[in-house]
C-alpha cells in the first residue's frame, strides 16, 4: 500500500498576507480564509505537492488533517478600492447572517 508521502512529495510553503506562497505561486483554502491566516500568521507551513498538477497543494494542518489549497489566479487586476469594497460586502453579508440567526433563535424560545 502506497503512503501519501510516496505519491506527493513534502515541501514547505509560506503564509503571507496574500495567501499561501509556494514556488512563486499563490494558493488559498477555505480553512485559511475561515481562520483568517492571511495577515495574522506568517512563516512556513508543511505541504504535499502533486508534481503533475500545479493547480493545488495539500496543506498539512496542526491536527494532522489535510486541506486542499487551490491556485489563486495571478491574472486578476484588483484595485485597492475594489478589494475594500469586496471585503465590506462580505462583512455586511456576515452581519446579515448573524442577525437572521439571532432572530430565528429568539422565535424558537
Amino acid at each position: 500500500m502506497e503512503k501519501l508521502i510516496d505519491l506527493f512529495p513534502t515541501d514547505q510553503a509560506k503564509i503571507t498576507e496574500k495567501g499561501i506562497l509556494f514556488n512563486g505561486t499563490t494558493y488559498s483554502c477555505s480553512i485559511a480564509i475561515r481562520e483568517q491566516w492571511y495577515g495574522k500568521l506568517s512563516g512556513d507551513i508543511p505541504i504535499f505537492v502533486d508534481n503533475y498538477d500545479e493547480s493545488y497543494i495539500l496543506v498539512l494542518l496542526k491536527d494532522g488533517s489535510l486541506a486542499i489549497a487551490l491556485l489563486v489566479s495571478n491574472y486578476v487586476d484588483a484595485s485597492e478600492q475594489n478589494i475594500e469594497s469586496y471585503q465590506e460586502r462580505i462583512r455586511s453579508l456576515k452581519d446579515q447572517l448573524k442577525s437572521r440567526k439571532k432572530r430565528r433563535w429568539k422565535h424558537e424560545k
